[in-house]
């Protein structure tokens, strides 16, 4: 099976229980740094799915971040090839404008742990059939998702309406971060410490209630990533 290609935006923050997931399959893993690579060479029929992570840029940076255009432009040439698309915080973000939605400021900052409610078509989603309907999940975002044209919004937070949406049958937009593991939560907090603690935010409080939040979430998400690895096609 070909490679997935993974856009990593921050250079220390990877693709966490995904990246352990796609091993544990057998599958390699291309990995390349957003605002450092050669988008003239990477062709969707070299891979078998896309993965956008996360990142401290804003997807609606693109004169101040060009390369954000260039994923942009990336979804939009992986969609039309039919192939699997997940997108994380800042990847949502970006797949969300690929697919012509808006990204806007949120009224406030979504840090850390909060309720996320599947909407009634998320509780019919093919790869949330055992997710429960209302999860404690980690957050790490400032803007937000406003609109998503042709996407099916699959769930919500009180603070932030499209948490998580789908496309068509295999592309899907994370505004939370389904993919974290124990490491990356640490590496993402420490990471950013001193933003967090700008915004009223303790790092270490945070890095410490994942110690009891983190397993339920981590095993609903991993079954819901699963399924959207069994999306990804053979050659």
């Amino acid at each position: 099976m070909k490679p997935v290609l993974v856009i990593q935006n921050d250079a220390k923050e990877g693709a966490g229980q995904l990246a352990t997931l796609i091993a544990e399959r057998g599958l390699q893993q291309d990995t390349v740094l957003g605002f450092d690579t050669d988008y003239d060479h990477l062709d969707p029929a070299d891979y078998s799915a896309l993965v956008v992570l996360g990142g401290a840029q804003s997807a609606y940076e693109t004169e101040a971040y060009p390369y954000l255009a260039r994923q942009m432009a990336l979804c939009q040439e992986f969609m039309d090839a039919g192939k699997p698309i997940a997108g994380f915080c800042l990847g949502a973000q970006i797949l969300a404008r690929a697919l012509g939605g808006e990204v806007v400021p949120g009224a406030q900052k979504e840090i850390g742990w909060y309720d996320l409610q599947l909407t009634a078509e998320g509780a019919h989603d093919a790869i949330l059939g055992a997710h429960p309907k209302t999860l404690l999940a980690y957050h790490f975002h400032g803007d937000r998702i406003e609109s998503v044209p042709g996407a099916v919004n699959l769930a919500s937070s009180a603070l932030t309406e499209w948490q998580l949406f789908r496309h068509g049958a295999n592309v899907y937009g994370f505004q939370y971060h389904a993919e974290v593991d124990a490491p990356l939560v640490e590496v993402m907090c420490r990471n950013n410490a001193d933003y967090m603690a700008a915004n009223g935010f303790d790092a270490e409080a945070i890095i410490g209630a994942s110690g009891e939040h983190l397993p339920a979430f981590a095993k609903a998400s991993k079954e819901a990533l699963q399924r959207w690895l069994d999306l990804v096609a053979p050659d």
